[in-house]
């Protein structure tokens, strides 16, 4: 038996000890005999002697300890203080003749170690430490404009030599119009320094929710700009003029910076996509009956 033994039964009757909040503990008859390793059995029918008028040698020990014979007797339903459970481990480490356990002696020894460190902690003033909280990693930010410009320029130049100077004319217009935008919206936080987005709803489902808003089909681009302004007209109404296609138009943007719009905008996307015909629920809803502007 060693130490390391010892706290692998305290680990396991863990769960048959408690601490009330002036810190008193107690523990059940059953971890206190696994602690001992004595019968639990023999170690209640020790303790009901307390009553008697001849009472076992360790009912003697703990009632010289200050303890009350029907106080000693309602252990077994109330659990065993831990003053109790420290002289029960010495009775039967040291005192118990025949009866005295290996366990219960490394048992008392153990607790016995703590109780000293405690008590030069207690007369020193010692506390334990608070736990330092540990630092977030950092989010990492986006490189500067020009840097991703330049990357998106070098990867223009790239797919140009690797396909022979023939790029597909959709993807070509999309970096333009990237770029273009890019700069649009660098340009004006210089011009106005503050922490506020404002998107299109098919940038915001594709840049903040990973979606891919097709061109065409029943989940077609312009219907989801539809759909937002149809069925979440309180999200806003700003509109600016942006690059699509490679031709200035007016879209509708909105406040993404705001929560409460970010979440509308949120559950706008997924009930689109979420739709098996949005377009025939814009037409029952009458948002064909008036020009829409882009949504890009």
């Amino acid at each position: 038996m060693s130490q390391i033994e010892i706290a692998q039964i305290i680990e396991q009757i863990k769960q048959e000890i408690t601490v009330d909040s002036n810190g008193q503990g107690k523990a059940s008859i059953r971890a206190t005999a696994r602690l001992a390793n004595i019968d639990a059995t023999g170690l209640v029918r020790s303790l009901k002697t307390a009553v008697d008028n001849s009472r076992s040698k360790l009912v003697e020990k703990l009632i010289r300890k200050g303890f009350e014979a029907v106080e000693i007797l309602g252990w077994s339903q109330s659990g065993i203080p831990d003053i109790a459970v420290a002289t029960i481990l010495h009775y039967y480490g040291y005192e118990a003749g025949k009866r005295c356990s290996e366990q219960a002696l490394l048992a008392c020894e153990a607790f016995e170690s703590i109780g000293v460190r405690a008590w030069m902690q207690d007369i020193m003033g010692w506390t334990k430490p608070a736990t330092q909280p540990q630092e977030q990693p950092s989010t990492p930010a986006l490189p500067p404009v020009e840097q991703r410009l330049h990357t998106l320029v070098l990867a223009m130049k790239t797919l140009a030599e690797l396909t022979g100077g023939r790029l597909n004319p959709y993807m070509e217009q999309q970096f333009k119009d990237y770029a273009g935008n890019l700069l649009a919206e660098h340009n004006r936080k210089l011009l106005t320094p503050s922490e506020e987005r404002w998107l299109g709803v098919v940038n915001f489902a594709e840049s903040e929710l990973g979606k891919k808003v097709p061109l065409s089909g029943a989940h077609y681009r312009g219907h989801l700009g539809t759909w937002v302004r149809t069925f979440y007209p309180q999200l806003g109404s700003r509109q600016e003029t942006r690059l699509v296609n490679g031709v200035q138009q007016p879209i509708y943007v909105y406040a993404c910076h705001e929560p409460a719009v970010a979440a509308g905008l949120t559950k706008a996307v997924e009930e689109f996509f979420a739709h098996p015909s949005p377009g025939a629920a814009l037409r029952q809803a009458g948002a064909f009956t008036r020009k829409s502007l882009v949504t890009a």
